[in-house]
């Protein structure tokens, strides 16, 4: 193959691709990315065997043909380029890279051994907003379980869809993050899908800043979903599993709740984390004649007491939460004003912004600590 092409197309492509490569992965061809040439464009690929990447860019080609290149070397050397234009050639086992008076010779391997794409059996398909699906992605898998030992499902996001609704759930069994909104086209009937949130978290990098995202179910058993949109795809292999029935953590009704400055209570809630300093980081949170008191107590480091002026409805209630969640879950939170509402001290709490994004809503569900 031989191609010649802006460095900042290549650099870009190759860039993103890399991110999807597994630095200890035991196979080796699954370290390089491939680089496919044929009609005026280079098509560059990345895999980890669950989460495969492509994308395409114009190029001048001299020469059809693909190569493999190690992902992580090449982008950096690319990372370093000036623009200008690049001329690369491959073989089966040598890239050589040539740019103004630089010239680079990589090894590689051979194309043939890189594994094929996704089966392109298309089933259920929809669309969204880019900057929905930015939205939604950002707003929940954060929620998600960090931990192997917790399972695959809760590492997971649930995409719920009935019609032209998309409802997308993380939780890990502490908080749990939920956000819904209207597609652009939907599907028939109902389904649900359980991705990966580090696939999403790519897929929202790659693709949030575009117009619409495309989405289609893929394989005879409709365990792949394919996001797409202008040259750039993203094929994710679902997690198997079944989803906790989160409708059951979300009390169907409270009987008291508060309405606070966002900042305000992001600020308090950082300090007095700072003096709770345990494992839990416990804070308290007290609410009386329209004060919301946050205190945090350690043998180690002292006390804290912060006041916040707030609306109330309802009784009193004193409620203690894991300052870290909360103050994640209302950085999630794009609006000047959060409502917190309450059953009762040892019920979920459910935290909701004043203003949520246009077109979309937000739900937070966080467990209280025993005091």
């Amino acid at each position: 193959m031989k191609f010649t092409c802006n460095t900042k197309d290549i650099s870009g492509a190759v860039g993103a691709a890399s991110k999807v490569v597994n630095a200890h992965t035991t196979v080796p061809i699954l370290s390089n990315v491939l680089l496919t040439a044929e009609e005026g464009k280079i098509s560059v690929r990345a895999t980890d065997l669950e989460l495969t990447l492509q994308h395409a860019f114009p190029a001048q080609v001299a020469e059809g043909g693909s190569v493999t290149i190690p992902a992580k070397l090449f982008s950096s050397y690319l990372g370093n380029l000036q623009a200008g234009l690049l001329e690369l050639t491959g073989t089966p086992t040598r890239a050589s890279v040539k740019c103004e008076r630089s010239n680079y010779d990589f090894h590689a391997l051979p194309a043939d051994e890189y594994p094929p794409l996704p089966a392109a059996q298309r089933g259920q398909n929809f669309k969204l907003a880019g900057k929905r699906f930015r939205e939604g992605v950002n707003a929940t898998i954060f929620a998600a379980s960090s931990e192997e030992a917790r399972g695959a499902v809760l590492m997971g996001t649930l995409l719920e869809l009935e019609g032209d609704s998309l409802t997308m759930v993380a939780t890990d069994g502490y908080r749990l993050a939920r956000y819904q909104t209207t597609l652009e086209s939907g599907v028939s009937g109902a389904e649900r899908y359980i991705v990966p949130s580090r696939a999403l978290s790519e897929a929202s990098r790659n693709l949030g800043g575009t117009e619409s995202v495309e989405v289609a179910a893929l394989g005879a058993q409709s365990n792949q979903l394919a996001f797409g949109a202008g040259d750039t795809s993203i094929v994710v292999r679902l997690v198997d599993g079944q989803y906790p029935n989160y409708g059951q953590v979300i009390p169907a009704k409270f009987d008291r709740s508060i309405t606070v400055n966002t900042a305000s209570l992001i600020s308090s809630l950082r300090r007095a984390e700072l003096v709770a300093g345990d494992r839990a980081s416990m804070v308290k949170l007290a609410v009386s004649n329209q004060t919301l008191i946050v205190t945090a107590s350690s043998d180690v480091s002292g006390n804290a007491y912060e006041e916040l002026e707030v609306e109330q409805t309802g009784e009193d209630l004193t409620i203690a939460f894991n300052a870290r969640y909360l103050v994640e879950i209302l950085n999630h939170i794009d609006s000047a004003q959060t409502v917190l509402e309450f059953l009762g001290p040892l019920s979920p709490a459910a935290i909701r912004p004043v203003e949520p994004p246009e077109g979309a809503q937000q739900l937070y569900v966080l467990m209280p600590l025993r005091q």
